[in-house]
């Protein structure tokens, strides 16, 4: 037993855990926030307006953050029709659309100022295994895991962001049809998750670990 504690990586689930709490809750603030400057009291009103994590955090996606690196937060409620800048109505397709990439972008923030600070501070990209974190590692997670929920918010998948886009700039009929759609596109979220969690450790390593690296090839430079 001993050895096998020895052996658990518990320094990233313990940084991962952290992070996740403070990339969930900047997500859903930047949301609720991004709403209510456009003029919709509905964050407000359902006490999402806030900076506690207890409000914005949802356990599954915090356990698939754990587990995978990816996951989601408790979704904040806004109606676009609600939004005016200066009493005069703001478009819902403009207003749903600005809203919703709000919680993207400030995880896409985040990430390039953990970026700028390794740089800053002459770091390297470091993962945390059975130690305690340093600097470097606890940054190398928080610009990684950032990336990660900005990247997989964007899949076009309910309840995700990149659905929730779509859904805001669709007419009417377009609209009903894709949200007639939305339970498809959950059970595809779903099935994709649950094959991931059932893939033997080392077919996951080789899947993810390709895929993680362009990324960040691609995007830190890493």
């Amino acid at each position: 037993m001993l050895a096998f504690l020895a052996r658990f990586p518990w320094a990233i689930y313990l940084v991962r855990l952290v992070v996740l709490v403070i990339a969930f809750t900047a997500h859903e603030f930047a949301h609720a926030l991004t709403a209510t400057a456009l003029g919709d009291p509905t964050p407000r009103e359902e006490g999402r307006l806030t900076l506690n994590p207890l409000l914005h955090l949802e356990s599954i996606g915090v356990l698939l953050g754990l587990a995978l690196g990816i996951g989601w937060s408790r979704p904040v409620h806004f109606q676009p029709q609600r939004m005016q800048i200066g009493g005069r109505a703001i478009p819902d397709a403009l207003g749903g659309v600005i809203t919703v990439a709000a919680g993207p972008s400030v995880n896409f923030a985040l990430a390039l100022i953990g970026v700028a600070v390794m740089s800053a501070l002459g770091m390297l990209p470091s993962t945390p295994i059975n130690t305690w974190p340093t600097l470097a590692e606890w940054l190398t997670v928080f610009v990684r895991l950032n990336l990660a929920i900005a990247l997989f918010n964007l899949l076009p998948l309910f309840p995700l962001d990149g659905y929730m886009s779509i859904h805001a700039i669709l007419p009417v009929r377009a609209m009903a049809r894709w949200e007639a759609a939305s339970g498809r596109t959950t059970l595809i979220l779903g099935i994709g998750i649950a094959a991931l969690l059932m893939m033997p450790t080392p077919w996951l390593l080789a899947l993810m670990i390709p895929l993680v690296q362009v990324v960040n090839k691609t995007i830190l430079g890493w």
